[in-house]
């Protein structure tokens, strides 16, 4: 019988687990009823199905194929997974986000930089404005790789701050897993600073779209920024409409709000919709690999069936 997606997605999960040596169990003396592999797989799961912890407890019932992978004896209570979600550290899940870059097997990252906002609640537009309420959200910055379009760094913040601010930190976590060779970003990132910065990193190529575009080369400020108004690659920098694509299968798959209200929870939360992201582009890669290699066999083996001689 073929493998469910939410098997599937499960296997792909322990297998970034295991690669990134977390523990199954966080204390030798607590009660050995639900490991932390099984709460991590069930977390990431939730996420994918953008529901709340009660709905995703009663659709556990019915995934059979997501039980026995796991080996429950049992459902675990919903507060179990809350106190679940709640309890594993930020560190873990970053360790495991790295992970990702490791089991894709990227040697050099072609890397964009961009951000966007998960709003608080369900209010819709209409009522936020009848009600004149104040819109929150919650800004997210990530740093992905280009060609495979998984993130490998994050940045959250609940208060407006400038998109430029976050531009050395993000490219400090992906140098930190591999070498960085392109990166690029949109003009909220144009600074000579973030030049400056990419520079330091060892990247050779830093693709930043300029503020003032029809400005004169000679009244530009900064040497890197006149020098990339000189020698501007828009083959390359078009490359960074991928990190749209990335928010957009986010926000329409896994949901453009965040359901919880403390801001530790809504930081867990992002983590685990982000790492449910990388989850589910790493299992649909590997089924259209699959599905073009077994493709091919049966187009090699009907061109011989059709020559092969008759008797």
């Amino acid at each position: 019988m073929k493998p469910s997606r939410y098997t599937r997605m499960a296997r792909t999960m322990m297998q970034i687990i295991k690669r990134a040596r977390i523990p199954p169990y966080l204390h030798k003396r607590s009660n050995h009823v639900f490991t932390v592999w099984q709460h991590l797989v069930l977390l990431v799961l939730r996420q994918y199905e953008a529901k709340s912890y009660r709905r995703f407890v009663d659709f556990l019932h019915e995934c059979i194929g997501v039980q026995q992978f796991l080996g429950l004896s049992r459902i675990p209570h919903y507060t179990t997974l809350q106190k679940a979600a709640t309890r594993l550290s930020h560190a873990v899940l970053q360790k495991m986000l790295e992970s990702f870059v490791m089991h894709a097997k990227i040697k050099k990252m072609f890397a964009g930089i961009d951000s966007t906002g998960l709003s608080h609640g369900q209010s819709s537009y209409y009522y936020t404005k009848r009600a004149k309420l104040r819109k929150k959200f919650v800004k997210i910055s990530i740093c992905a790789d280009m060609r495979q379009q998984l993130i490998c760094g994050i940045k959250i913040r609940h208060r407006r701050r400038h998109d430029s601010v976050d531009f050395a930190p993000l490219l400090q976590q992906a140098t930190r897993l591999v070498p960085v060779r392109i990166i690029v970003a949109d003009r909220g990132y144009d600074s000579e600073n973030n030049h400056v910065s990419a520079q330091n990193l060892g990247i050779s190529r830093a693709i930043i779209r300029p503020k003032h575009e029809s400005l004169q080369i000679y009244k530009t400020k900064g040497f890197h920024r006149k020098n990339m108004k000189r020698h501007f690659d828009w083959e390359s920098y078009h490359q960074r409409s991928k990190a749209e694509t990335i928010f957009s299968v986010i926000k329409r798959m896994l949901g453009e709000y965040v359901m919880s209200r403390c801001i530790i929870t809504q930081n867990r939360e992002v983590m685990y919709r982000i790492i449910a992201y990388n989850c589910y582009r790493i299992t649909r890669d590997s089924l259209l690999i699959l599905g073009v290699f077994y493709r091919a066999n049966f187009f090699n083996w009907f061109i011989n069936w059709t020559n092969c001689p008759r008797i």
